[in-house]
This record gives C-alpha cells, sequence and structure tokens, in this order.
C-alpha cells in the first residue's frame, strides 16, 4: 500500500514536471526567437536549468529574463552557452 502511495506521488509530480516544462518552453518560443525553442530545460521545486547555445549574449539574457518574469519561477541557472557559430537572430514569422 505504501508504495502504491509513493507512485502516485511520484506520477503527480512527473506530471506537474511536465507540465512546467511545458509552459517553459511556451515562454522561450513566445519571444519571436527561433534559436530559444532549441534551449534544453529543466525544472525542480521553481528552478530551472536551461542548457544549450545561441550566438549572442543578447539572446541567452531573453531567455533568462523571459523566464524570470513568471511568478512560479524562483530561479534560472542559465548554462546556456554563447557560439559564434550560431545563427540565433533570424525572428520567426
Amino acid at each position: 500500500m505504501e508504495a502504491a502511495l509513493a507512485c502516485d506521488a511520484l506520477d503527480r509530480s512527473d506530471v506537474a514536471s511536465e507540465r512546467a516544462l511545458t509552459h517553459i518552453r511556451r515562454r522561450l518560443c513566445s519571444t519571436g526567437y527561433h534559436v530559444l525553442r532549441e534551449i534544453e530545460c529543466e525544472c525542480s521545486d521553481g528552478v530551472v536549468v536551461l542548457r544549450g547555445s545561441v550566438s549572442t549574449y543578447y539572446l541567452k539574457q531573453i531567455a533568462q529574463a523571459t523566464l524570470l518574469g513568471d511568478p512560479a519561477i524562483k530561479t534560472v541557472v542559465n548554462l546556456i552557452e554563447v557560439s559564434s557559430n550560431d545563427h540565433g537572430l533570424s525572428r520567426r514569422d
């Protein structure tokens, strides 16, 4: 019985995490910068970790600032790398 309760709690936690990740991805997509769709996200207890690569520090900051405006997000750990090989300035149509 305890194992079943633990699994139910874990399932609810997974669903909440998946909803949070969907919300985060939507926020990044809403910036209009196509390259931010490629950023990897992890979320746990209001802490979001961003990983990936963009072409400018501006785009790195846009990703972070977009998420910090959300009251459900306590902290953003921005591990996005800036690489001159990326062409992330194109906006989506």
